[in-house]
Formats: structure tokens, sequence, C-alpha cells
């Protein structure tokens, strides 16, 4: 198993940045557009994505003394409200992950499903119910959020990350347009670039820097060269909507080769990860699962009840009620603040 955690470690660090998407979908067409354009209108597209269908998938491969592979997947509907990004979206997702290294594996899966009114947890089959109590506090926390971050102009994604001074078509060099490409039944425009490492690299310290409790620092450009000198090979597709220019897919390959010395185990690390939208803006139908037990039943399971204190004393669809100060510790502290204050941000503190 130290194999894997390491395996994990590896590709965790080796990919700082939402990354690749492998392509998926028919053959290619010719188109003229200016690429820079393309970008320009995809990351800064007034128009919200509600609801559709995600996928996710990371590909990893650590190459060396302490060799393996990880796959991860995310895959599922969700639904938010037209017009009102304050509104937590409904979700059905399933997570799975499997990573091998010699002589070990490991696998994993399960599903979060959150309807307008409750959240549930699927666990080895088995559906466990968070509570409506529980599940209220936590949208509430989520719209008070939303609100102060519509009030500064954040009303897409887009227009979030340009809070930090953030545009996304910053971090392709050299682009060119590769022609349209069904995706999951939509005719795109593929844009091809390089990753500019450094680019990406100082935007994350931007963000990293501006979440609350953080301590992360602004890298130095000594530092930030000597990031991209361990970066072999690093490429950025974006796939755009010829018709509405809303992004389909976000694609990074990336090659690391980490400094070497003599007790070296990870001589490079590849990744695929990738993010595909479909059924874009179409309704969605989440429905909650059968026969769930009290989400206390799973954390007791995997002896996380005492460790996350009031949680563990929720249950049914009541919710329960948290028990202040139960179990202890920040995690503990932490529940209690949010559901007496509803913010997050003050609340981080207790994260530390």
């Amino acid at each position: 198993m130290n194999r894997i955690r390491a395996l994990a470690a590896a590709l965790v660090i080796a990919l700082p940045i939402p990354a690749a998407l492998a392509g998926c979908g028919g053959g290619s067409g010719s188109n003229s557009e200016d690429p820079n354009q393309v970008l320009k209108e995809t990351f800064n597209n007034p128009t919200s994505v509600t609801s559709g269908n995600l996928n996710i998938s990371l590909n990893g491969s650590v190459e060396g003394a302490q060799s393996g592979n990880l796959t991860a997947t995310i895959t599922g509907p969700f639904q938010g409200e037209a017009g009102n990004s304050k509104t937590f979206p409904q979700l059905d997702l399933t997570g799975k992950i499997s990573a091998s290294a010699p002589g070990q594996s490991f696998g994993f899966d399960g599903s979060l499903v959150t309807t307008k009114d409750n959240a549930y947890v699927e666990y080895q089959g088995q559906a466990y119910e968070v509570g409506t109590t529980l599940f209220k506090k936590f949208v509430q926390a989520y719209q008070k959020q939303a609100s102060q971050a519509q009030a500064q102009g954040a009303q897409n994604s887009s227009s979030i990350l340009k809070q930090f001074g953030i545009d996304p078509a910053n971090w392709l060099t050299n682009v060119s347009n590769e022609g349209t490409t069904d995706v999951e039944g939509t005719n795109t425009i593929h844009v091809h670039g390089d990753a500019d490492v450094q680019q990406i690299v100082s935007d994350l310290g931007k963000i990293a820097q501006q979440v609350p409790g953080s301590t992360a620092q602004q890298l130095t450009p000594a530092q930030l060269d000597k990031v991209k000198s361990y970066v072999k090979s690093a490429s950025i597709d974006v796939y755009s909507g010829t018709s509405d220019k809303l992004l389909r897919k976000l694609a990074v390959a990336l090659t690391i080769t980490p400094p070497a010395s003599a007790n070296a185990q990870v001589s490079s690390v590849n990744v695929n990860f990738s993010i595909t939208l479909s059924d874009v803006n179409q309704p969605q139908t989440i429905t909650a699962p059968s026969n769930p037990k009290p989400i206390r039943d799973l954390l007791g399971q995997l002896g996380l009840g005492g460790k996350l204190g009031g949680i563990g004393s929720l249950g049914g669809a009541s919710g329960g009620s948290a028990v202040p100060g139960g179990g202890g510790g920040p995690s503990a502290k932490y529940l209690q603040c949010v559901q007496q204050t509803q913010d997050v941000n003050q609340c981080a503190k207790f994260l530390q």
C-alpha cells in the first residue's frame, strides 16, 4: 500500500492544474476561425452552464523504481436552476479509483447524490442519508458565498477567475485551429496549444493565496523557472461549441521528469486528466436512492464517527441535531461554526 500511496502522491504533485482531456467523438472537419478569438469567446462566455452530464477522467503512470498506475473517474448528471447561480445544484455523481503497483492494488467506488432538500452518499452498494438539517446548513452557507460572489460580478466561471486576475486563455501558447470535432454529439472547434507552465503555476498561486486560512506564498521567478525545468512536455486542447462557444472539453497532456538524485524513486510521471460536458443545459432528473441508512452508520463503519463530532450524531430524514463539540477536534469546531454563522470563510480558521 505504501507504493500506491507514493504513486498517488506523485500524480497529485504532477497535476497542479485542472488538466487534460483525452479526445473522444467523431472525425474532424475544417474551420478557419482565429484560435485566439475562439479562446477569448469561450473563456469569457456569459452563458451559464446549469445542467448536463459531467465526465472527468484521470489516468496517470509513474516510471522508475516506484512505478505504478492510477485511474480515477467522476461521472453523472447535474441540474441547477437556470438564472439562479445561488442555488446548489442537484447531483448524481459516481466516483471510481483504481491504483496498482508491483504486488499491490487498490480500488474504490462510491456516489454522491444531492436532491433539493437532502444529500446521500452511496458506498459498497448501500446509500446513507446525510439528513435535511445538516444539508440545509450547507446550502445556506453555499448561498451566502454565492451571493457575495455575485455581488462582486462573478456570474460565471470565467468572471470568478477574473476576480483573481486570471484568464485561462493565457494558459496556451503557440495556438492553432485544428478544425471541427464531434464531442458527444456536439460540433466543436478544436484549439490546440502548448501549456504555459509558468503562467499556470503563477495563476494557481494567486488563487491559493486568497483561499481562507491559506499561508501560500507567490512563487518567485527563480522558483517558477525551476518548476518549468521539471516539465518535459505539456499541451492543452480546448473544444468549444461551434455555434455557442461553450466549453465542451478541456485537455492537458503532461509529462514531468523529477530532478535526478542517487535515491530517486521516480524517473518520470505521465498524466492525462479529462473533463467532458455533454447534454449541456438539457434537463436532468436526479432522484434519491432507495432505502438509505443514516450517515452515522457509514461513519461508524469507517471509524470516523467520534472524529467528526456532530456529524456522527446525524441521521434520518429529520437530520437529527449536532452535538456541539462532540468528539472534539478541528472538524467538529468547523461544523459547529458553519451551523451558527453559515460563513465558511470565517470558519476556515478551525481547519488550520
